[in-house]
């Protein structure tokens, strides 16, 4: 915007100067023509058939003011010249400089986005090496826990292995104490049926009614045991 303003005062100071100039010029040669009149007349004056009511001392008097007046606007003109052309120059120079400033902010702002480009590749590249390794290590754990799974369930597996042959032997055990009661059992009631068909003793007030007696079989609590701590 400054650029634009001093580059119209500069052409607004430039064609100042062409019509002064040219002013100048017209001046110039009206000056001459009134000098070239005035010499006409001077030499006319010996015949005395130009202005004779006029004395020669008029006749100078008014050719010295018109010569002072010609000079006085000449001078103006030339005032004006010299302080058009001072304008043009500081013109000039603060478009030098503003062409300078304008110069030496280009170059820092060229240089600034060449490095936030470099900055911003580094960034990028960073950026790309950081999902590669989280890619990895994403890839990396899934594989672990997958490993971590199928030994799991391998060890399941072989601990079910182990316990069904357990399994197998504790039930061995419990029908062979099943035999064994079932027996015990069978011999309880043949007693029972002997001791139906024999005749009763006498009772006695003294004597009390048996109890039931459980025999307690060390081999069965062990089994029982067991059994209980594996549940």
């Amino acid at each position: 915007m400054d650029a634009g303003k001093l580059e119209r005062q500069v052409a607004s100071v430039e064609r100042g100067i062409a019509f002064l100039k040219q002013e100048h010029l017209a001046m110039l040669a009206g000056l001459q023509l009134e000098i070239t009149h005035l010499r006409r007349r001077c030499h006319g004056q010996s015949t005395g058939d130009l202005f004779p009511d006029r004395s020669t001392e008029e006749e100078e008097a008014e050719l010295a003011a018109r010569c002072e007046a010609a000079q006085r606007l000449l001078q103006e003109q030339q005032c004006m010249m010299v302080t058009t052309r001072g304008e043009l120059r500081a013109g000039r120079a603060r478009a030098s400089a503003l062409g300078r400033s304008l110069r030496e902010e280009e170059r820092h702002f060229l240089e600034e986005l060449k490095r936030r480009s470099h900055k911003i590749t580094l960034l990028s590249r960073e950026l790309h090496r950081q999902n590669v390794t989280t890619t990895t290590l994403c890839h990396e754990l899934h594989t672990a826990r997958l490993k971590l799974y199928q030994q799991q369930r391998g060890t399941e597996s072989g601990a079910e292995g182990e316990e069904e042959p357990r399994t197998t032997e504790e039930g061995e055990e419990d029908r062979d104490d099943e035999g064994d009661e079932c027996e015990e059992d069978e011999d309880y009631e043949e007693e029972g049926s002997d001791w139906l068909l024999s005749p009763p003793p006498p009772a006695s007030p003294s004597q009390r009614e048996p109890k039931c007696s459980i025999q307690y079989n060390p081999d069965r609590a062990k089994r029982n045991s067991a059994i209980t701590d594996f549940f």
